[in-house]
């Protein structure tokens, strides 16, 4: 979905839209579940937050709308459906393909208020129907997110602003309702939201600095998303940043970040021992070393932020002892200058393994070669550009574009790539083209579902081209493709077809393991086996287990993107608040 003009010649956008959220709502009012499915072509989509249970659901066709509602309807009430007074919300009319009309709406229910955003097409019979719909759970009665500006300046007349934000840091060292563990792009986004939804956190790092996992990380690494995409929560960018954030730069707008929306964090800080939950209490026994001191915690919930990867995955080749060179993983990798005048093999090809070739080329590396053992998904920047552009557009609020970008079921966006491949690939001719000359096996992720499906699902196996296929092209990088390394040599790296390739280094860009391994040491198997699945796409193709209530109480997962971070932070917030209130473990887990 893009934010484009709107047409001149199209039928009238704002009479279609209240048509059809009059019908919408009424159905709603009067729990008719089948009334709500007929709202919607029979392949569309329904993406509820929140709204009718406690977690997030993606629902595609009318006969799951109806049983989805059947059984949550009738125990919330639904009312005050409304357009959204945002003017970037208002009725649009799209030529599509297909022609379309989209646009905001707001509701309340018994317990919340939320937001909602649709965009029609036009069935079979020409009326007007939706092909997405969400509604999006945006505040708890009662609980409603404030700024900081509003909390200062109600509270100002009650002494100085840092004698206030003493007292709230001494609260939440000594008493924090959440402790999250993990100063990323989600630690630190989601404690900036729970600060302002007045939830007393305190935030943990192993590191020395705030920023410090990406001053460690190579040298030349850069975002791969425009700045609007990972904008940090409350916090735009400068008009001078440049589109796609540098290592160092962003690392210290993590530190700037931290201390600009006021966060409680301790830096040099690790769960020490295993965390116990008492059921009784309704808390955790955490003991947490700091620095050289232990302190002793009781939080009713653990985030753990601490990213969706775990420790490098090394793979075990054999005769090791033979090979007179240097192995290394890619996260021992900084810099390429130490590396000029060698051959360097470069075991595996995604973004990482593409960006350690370019900066080995660059260098003056004698050969560099990367290995790839299977295939891979590859855009090019412009696109992906383009795209994410015409959603977070420049100069515009990014939450209208985190509205739209919520709204859109990732089922759904997997169903529409696969019924376009050949678009998809003709996307991408040119650079394709390039990458096939130097021997590069292309997909387009699984079952055809798109790089933003293979980033979800499996993280690996993609790389978004920055000038990578040209140096393939022209035989600076050279592929070795569809084999796999089985034993080092005194000359280099020996394949299971027999060939050879000669090294004076190999670099294994080989990915992570399993996040949940890192999490067993922390918890104990038990409790994460219990807790099943934090990351790829469940059946709905929605992300299991983070930022969503998982088997264990007081147990939560924040793991994704800056956009994910950005978003679904309220939404952890939002469950955490009803947990406290009681409202969970009610009979019918609802709004």
């Amino acid at each position: 979905m893009s934010l484009q003009v709107e047409h001149t010649e199209s039928p009238s956008a704002t009479a279609v839209a209240s048509a059809w959220l009059k019908t919408f709502s009424s159905a709603l009012y009067e729990s008719n579940h089948e009334a709500v499915a007929r709202t919607f072509v029979p392949g569309g989509w329904f993406r509820d937050l929140l709204t009718f249970t406690w977690d997030v659901r993606a629902l595609n066709g009318h006969e799951k709308i109806a049983s989805y509602l059947k059984d949550t309807l009738p125990y919330t009430t639904i009312s005050n459906v409304r357009f959204d007074k945002d003017p970037h919300f208002a009725p649009t009319y799209r030529t599509g393909p297909p022609e379309s009309i989209e646009f905001g709406f707001t509701y309340e229910s018994t317990l919340a208020w939320g937001k909602g955003f649709v965009r029609l097409v036009r069935g079979n019979a020409g009326q007007w129907l939706a092909l997405t719909a969400s509604m999006i759970v945006d505040d708890l009665k009662g609980h409603e997110e404030i700024s900081v500006d509003e909390d200062w300046e109600a509270q100002a007349k009650n002494g100085a602003w840092g004698d206030l934000h003493a007292n709230a840091k001494a609260q939440a060292e000594t008493n924090p309702t959440v402790l999250i563990v993990g100063a990323g792009q989600n630690g630190l986004q989601v404690a900036a939201r729970f600060r302002n939804m007045r939830i007393p956190t305190l935030l943990i790092d192993r590191t020395a600095r705030i920023g410090d996992n990406w001053r460690q990380r190579y040298k030349s690494l850069a975002l791969h998303t425009t700045k609007e995409h990972h904008q940090l929560l409350y916090q735009p960018f400068p008009s001078t940043w440049p589109c796609y954030t540098p290592r160092d730069k962003l690392a210290d707008w993590f530190e700037t970040y931290a201390v600009n929306q006021n966060l409680v964090y301790w830096t040099k800080s690790t769960i020490l021992g295993r965390p116990v939950y008492n059921k009784v209490r309704g808390v955790w026994d955490v003991t947490v070393q700091r620095d050289n001191d232990i302190v002793h915690l009781a939080p009713a919930h653990i985030v753990m932020a601490t990213g969706v990867l775990g420790g490098p995955y090394i793979p075990e080749f054999a005769n090791r002892e033979a090979f007179p060179g240097s192995v290394l993983h890619t996260t021992q990798y900084s810099d390429p200058a130490p590396f000029a005048g060698k051959r360097v093999v470069v075991v595996g090809a995604g973004n990482t393994a593409i960006d350690v070739c370019q900066d080995l080329v660059g260098a003056g590396a004698q050969e560099v070669t990367m290995v790839q053992r299977s295939e891979t998904c590859v855009v090019s920047r412009d696109n992906v550009e383009k795209r994410l552009r015409s959603v977070w557009v420049p100069g515009v609020d990014v939450a209208v574009g985190d509205m739209i970008n919520m709204s859109t079921p990732l089922g759904f966006i997997k169903q529409q790539n696969i019924a376009h491949q050949a678009e998809q690939w003709e996307q991408e001719k040119v650079l394709h083209a390039k990458l096939r000359k130097g021997g590069v096996k292309l997909s387009l992720g699984p079952d055809g579902g798109g790089q933003i499906i293979q980033i979800w699902e499996r993280l690996g196996g993609k790389w978004q081209d920055k000038g990578g296929a040209d140096l393939i092209e022209s035989g600076e990088i050279k592929i070795k493709q569809g084999v796999q390394p089985v034993s080092y040599s005194p000359n280099g790296l020996v394949f299971d077809d027999g060939s050879e390739l000669a090294a004076d280094v190999i670099m294994l860009s080989t990915g992570y393991i399993n996040m949940q391994e890192i999490n067993k040491k922390i918890f104990g198997a038990e409790v994460i086996e219990a807790v099943g699945r934090v990351h790829g796409l469940d059946e709905e193709g929605e992300i299991y287990g983070s930022y969503r209530p998982t088997k264990h109480p007081g147990l939560w997962f924040a793991g994704g993107d800056f956009y994910a971070a950005r978003t679904l932070s309220k939404q952890l917030g939002i469950l955490i608040i009803a947990s406290k209130l009681g409202l969970i473990n009610s009979s019918h887990s609802n709004l």
